[in-house]
């Protein structure tokens, strides 16, 4: 397949202890997505997702002829977690993951990437890292947020996100990740998950406080939604046409909205379980993962409705994330810890060699004709 690769990015759940419950992760999940109008395109989730984590899935943060010169290699998928090497990247869609070889210190929650070849981690306590070579190696930034980042997200353009819990709870970045500046106006409760459509709109999500918030100047201020989701919420992703999903625990454990965050509604069949992060591959498919019930769903009417997946992963997923070009991996603490799917979430299969530890997120830069 031919063309350019752009990023995702996602979110993560969660707080410091290490247990997870229906009334939310303790931990980040990761989870989102970031389309961008110029047909280039991130992915990540995770949860945090994500997870994020490939949340959230997508943009180029450089020019698109720099892009093109440097594209991100066939198939990239880099995940990060809390055990094992804490980072790990994948050549073939998910089959292999091979660990990065720099000592990451700390519980690591989510990851991003804008598709250009520069990729974003965030941690526990005020910790965040970059890598330029796909995950391969990682150097800290010089001034990180001041508390845990759950989730981040980048438009493609230079602008990243993250968001989390303690300290400022928001962060944002100019310069790929290297310095944080807080949020003037940060979301009032913990924000789980962050996604961008990539034309200056900004959708957090998360459990406490107000669950969702907007932003509209690249996260330096954010405000409540009016009608938010009924319950804890952990992952969400925009297909960059107006329409955003959100996914969580209890209440009707997913949610959709049409007008950029502002008001949420409950899917009328929502997933059977907690679910913790959702991607999509912008052509009409949407894939969440999650915990328990079926702990793996697809929509194909932009989350109105969920179906189980006929053959889900083998355990907890985290996160989930798209490259665009048919390939979803989805990665977790139990079971076989990293799976993929070539179906759009209908069955999945473990990693040959999956990851070495405990995956929150995955991030993917996707590839669109």
């Amino acid at each position: 397949m031919t063309g350019r690769r752009s990023p995702t990015s996602g979110a993560a759940l969660g707080s410091d202890a290490t247990t997870r419950s229906d009334s939310g992760p303790a931990t980040p999940l990761e989870v989102s997505i970031v389309p961008d109008p110029g047909r280039r395109r991130l992915l990540v989730a995770g949860g945090a997702v994500g997870i994020g984590v490939w949340v959230a899935p997508q943009m180029v943060s450089t020019s698109a002829a720099s892009a093109q010169t440097n594209p991100p290699a066939q198939g990239a998928f880099v995940a990060v977690g809390t055990s094992g090497a804490q980072a790990w990247r994948t050549p073939d869609d998910g089959v292999t993951w091979i660990g990065t070889t720099t000592i990451l210190t700390g519980p690591v929650f989510c990851v991003a990437t804008d598709g250009a070849g520069h990729w974003v981690a965030g941690g526990n306590g005020g910790t965040a890292w970059r890598s330029t070579d796909d995950g391969t190696t990682w150097t800290t930034a010089t001034t990180p947020p001041d508390g845990s980042a759950f989730a981040i997200a980048t438009d493609g353009t230079g602008h990243w996100v993250a968001v989390g819990v303690a300290g400022s709870g928001a962060w944002r970045s100019t310069d790929d990740g290297t310095t944080w500046t807080t949020a003037t106006t940060a979301p009032d409760g913990i924000a789980y998950a962050v996604a961008t459509d990539g034309t200056g709109r900004w959708v957090a999500v998360g459990a406490s406080g107000s669950l969702a918030w907007r932003s509209t100047d690249n996260g330096t201020t954010w405000t409540a939604a009016t009608t938010p989701p009924d319950s804890s919420v952990y992952g969400i992703a925009t297909d960059g046409a107006g329409r955003w999903v959100a996914v969580g625990s209890g209440g009707s454990r997913a949610w959709q909205s049409t007008d950029n965050g502002t008001t949420w509604t409950a899917a009328t069949t929502p997933p059977d379980g907690i679910a913790y992060a959702v991607a999509t591959d912008g052509a009409g498919a949407w894939v969440a993962v999650g915990a328990s019930g079926s702990r793996g769903w697809r929509s194909t009417d932009n989350g109105t409705t969920w179906t189980a997946a006929t053959t889900p992963p083998d355990g907890i997923a985290y996160a989930v994330a798209a490259d665009g070009a048919g390939a979803w991996v989805a990665a977790g603490p139990s079971g076989s810890l990293a799976w993929r799917s070539t179906d759009d979430g209908v069955t999945w299969t473990a990693a040959a060699t999956p990851t070495d530890g405990a995956a929150r997120s995955v991030a993917a830069a996707r590839l669109l004709p």
